[in-house]
């Protein structure tokens, strides 16, 4: 396709979400009436998006909120859950070993967890970044919200979040006593509980003080050993808050996590005769033989050991110059995440092996918040400096009980930046918001491979033409909002994201071990967002088209020669994104409650050489390549019912229904590992201040219909052969699962 005639598609397309969003708002700005006779009203929901407190249906930005009680009532321990509920998020535990994230927004993914990759989702707790996909599978504690910011948030938020943002926020320790206690009981032998102790210590002294602890059998069976996925962890938050007369704040928070679980696991299939010698064990067959087991020759395991310490400290100066309510904020945080896994996603040794990393981030952010212009100027600008030191290594046994390949890598990172946002109130129904960041990278990686059979070392680093990557980037973001009634606005936005390049960790070979460049993204979205019908109906809708400039593609392969896996990181020329996404809230009585969402997105390649492992001849992939965990339609419909009864208390019901659509695991084409459509169904049960007490008990089901569901896939083409012939495997979601929970507040 020319560059005339992409230009064409693009703007059609961009063409096409104006139209959307035209037509919502003609809908809109019709005529309100009253939906239902006495019905309830929705309640504001305060988000910190744009680093201050705000209304989200005044906030620009894709933004979806979760309150504490809303994650109860949904039942999320950790942020995987959340993907269900959010349009065109798809997340996930990696699979095969290490206690990582892969979260992919808006079709913008990473999924390998090597420590020299980086996310293109990044997780903030409490305005502390965490850097890697490493260490970001935790679980939620103690969580007051969580905002999901959909799109490019370099601006306020920096590095790595290209497709967006998570935005977790805690519990602040207050000055009355109180707290709760959590038990919990279910299928797969699982139980667990949870439990949180405020308690004021001093005048403007408090603490807070919360546990939590769960096991579960694996959901996914393994024929040979103990079932994969399971749950065994215990976490831990100390929280300190004081307030130093009326202008000084401070606080502390140490975090930790320990978690000793297996992996998800994956399932192999052999359709290509002869590897069976490869690979003992395995026979040949045509059946892919789809049902959620899996076989390892030893027993699995995920270890991850994590803490934190976080300082917050935030001053009011007050009325400075032309600048009022100035206040000055200094967040500095240090986290350490240590994991060690042994790893099997094929059996009989197929890339399988003991795995340890450890990781250690310093990060130091000076913030400066203030009003002017009589507040109808918002200011929002900052300095970070982030400090990293990785160290991964990987014993490789592919197809023999031994290591074929000891993989070493050492990583260092250093990031500076300097950021602004400028928020206007034009009149009294225009806003406006200019925000720049410019930010600096250096990233160094020292890598070795040690062949066991003949003890040699192959210093990959050492002989490569470079191992270090330096980078700078300006990136701008800029909004305009029009308030078309009190209860409508209309926003448009434009951003550009940013993702540094950086050098390619699993090379195996001196000529392999290469730079790639850095990304770009450029954002456009139009918005609107609604309260309706005297506040009954929440509509929220964006439409979006993003421009991918040497857009960073994840390749995976097998090396012939050394048989190790290979991941590359390389660079499309191009690529553009369309899609849409709408949420919903109808309170269509003071009992009833109906939510919704619906994701769209139509991702393609503009241009796209990449480079063939076995031959390194370049080729035009640009429309045979898929883009990863982008299903085209995801949505949910929920279902909530709350009823007083009497002296017994309050009645909770609510079914959640959800839709992913088919989705390709890789990059490369292949029928083989493209996961098919899906839907999950799950309830809860709930009573809550049981008898006029304050006890709730609840009953609760996921994936009630039992599907089956595949989250992950890779195919080895680096045989001499091609789909359908060859070795490829697949890894399951969880199976049905059912509990109650009991819970106690005081």
């Amino acid at each position: 396709m020319s560059g005339r005639a992409v230009r064409k598609v693009s703007i059609r397309k961009l063409h096409l979400c104006s139209a959307v969003m035209a037509a919502v708002a003609v809908v809109l700005v019709e005529p309100e009436q009253a939906m239902a006779q006495g019905a309830g009203k929705l309640e504001e929901v305060v988000v910190s998006a744009r680093k201050i407190g705000e209304s989200l249906q005044q906030t620009p930005i894709a933004v979806s909120a979760y309150s504490d009680e809303v994650l109860r009532e949904i039942g999320v321990d950790t942020l995987v859950s959340l993907s269900t509920f959010t349009p065109n998020l798809q997340m996930q535990r990696a699979a095969g070993g290490d206690s990582s994230l892969v979260a992919c927004m808006r079709g913008l993914c990473r999924t390998d967890d090597i420590i020299t990759e980086e996310p293109m989702v990044g997780t903030y707790v409490d305005g502390f970044y965490i850097a890697r996909m490493q260490g970001a599978f935790f679980d939620l504690l103690d969580v007051q919200q969580i905002e999901i910011l959909r799109g490019p948030q370099g601006t306020l938020f920096g590095k790595n979040t290209a497709g967006g943002a998570i935005n977790i926020t805690t519990v602040r320790p207050g000055e009355d006593f109180g707290g709760y206690v959590v038990g919990t009981l279910g299928s797969d032998s699982l139980y667990g509980g949870k439990f949180s102790v405020n308690a004021p210590i001093a005048e403007g002294l408090a603490a807070r003080i919360s546990y939590g602890q769960q096991k579960r059998d694996g959901l996914i069976e393994n024929t040979a050993f103990s079932d994969f996925n399971d749950k065994d962890y215990q976490t831990a938050r100390v929280a300190l808050a004081a307030d130093v007369g009326d202008r000084l704040s401070v606080d502390y928070t140490f975090d930790w996590f320990d978690a000793d679980q297996s992996p998800n696991g994956w399932q192999p299939t052999l359709i290509q005769s002869g590897l069976e010698v490869v690979f003992p064990g395995i026979s040949e067959t045509s059946d892919p033989g789809l049902d959620r087991r899996v076989a390892s020759p030893e027993e699995v395991f995920d270890k991850t050991t994590q803490t934190f310490n976080g300082l917050t400290l935030a001053f009011d100066v007050g009325d400075l110059g032309p600048i009022d309510d100035l206040t000055i904020k200094s967040l500095t945080g240090y986290r350490s995440t240590e994991l060690s896994s042994f790893r099997t996603m094929v059996p009989y040794y197929f890339i399988s092996g003991p795995l340890a990393q450890d990781y250690d981030f310093f990060t130091q952010e000076f913030q400066f918040l203030g009003t002017a212009l009589d507040d109808r100027l918002n200011i929002v600008s900052g300095i970070f400096v982030s400090s990293d030191e990785g160290f991964y290594q990987l014993e490789q046994q592919f197809g023999s009980a031994d290591p074929n390949t000891v993989i070493t890598l050492e990583t260092e990172t250093d990031t500076w930046a300097a950021y602004a946002e400028l928020a206007y109130q034009v009149s009294d129904r225009w806003n406006a918001s200019l925000g720049l960041r410019y930010s600096e990278e250096e990233k160094k990686v020292d890598s070795s491979i040690f062949f066991p059979s003949t003890g040699g070392t192959l210093p990959v680093s050492e002989l490569a033409p470079e191992n270090e990557f330096d980078t700078d980037n300006l990136s701008p973001r800029v909004t305009l909002s029009y308030e078309a009634t009190d209860t409508m606005m209309l926003y448009a936005a434009y951003a550009v994201g940013f993702k540094s390049g950086g050098l390619n960790g699993r090379a195996t070979a001196v000529e392999n071990f290469v730079v790639y460049d850095d990304a770009e993204i450029t954002s456009y979205e139009l918005g609107v967002k609604s309260d309706l019908f005297d506040s009954q109906l929440r509509l929220n809708v964006a439409a979006f088209y993003q421009e991918l400039e040497d857009w960073q593609v994840q390749v995976n392969s097998i090396d012939p020669v050394n048989f190790t896996f290979l991941t590359r990181i390389e660079n499309a020329a191009g690529a553009n994104m369309t899609g849409v996404e709408l949420e919903a809230t109808w309170v269509v009585s003071e009992s009833f409650q109906i939510n919704g969402s619906l994701g769209w997105i139509d991702p393609e390649y503009d241009s796209y050489l990449s480079q063939d492992f076995t031959t390194l001849e370049f080729i035009d992939v640009a429309e045979i390549y898929n883009f990863q965990f982008t299903p085209d339609w995801s949505g949910n419909l929920t279902a909530r019912y709350e009823a007083q009864l009497g002296e017994f208390g309050i009645l909770l019901a609510r079914v959640d229904w959800s839709y992913v659509d088919s989705q390709y695991f890789q990059v490369a084409p292949s029928p083989l590992i493209e996961g098919d459509d899906y839907t999950i169904l799950d309830a809860r049960l709930e009573l809550r201040e049981a008898f006029g007490s304050s006890l709730t008990v609840a009953l609760w089901g996921k994936n009630l219909g039992d599907e089956e569901y595949r989250t992950g896939g890779f195919d080895v083409p680096n045989f001499g052969i091609n789909p359908p012939d060859g070795l490829y495997a697949n890894s399951w979601g969880n199976t049905r699962t059912w509990g109650i929970d009991v819970r106690y507040d005081f």
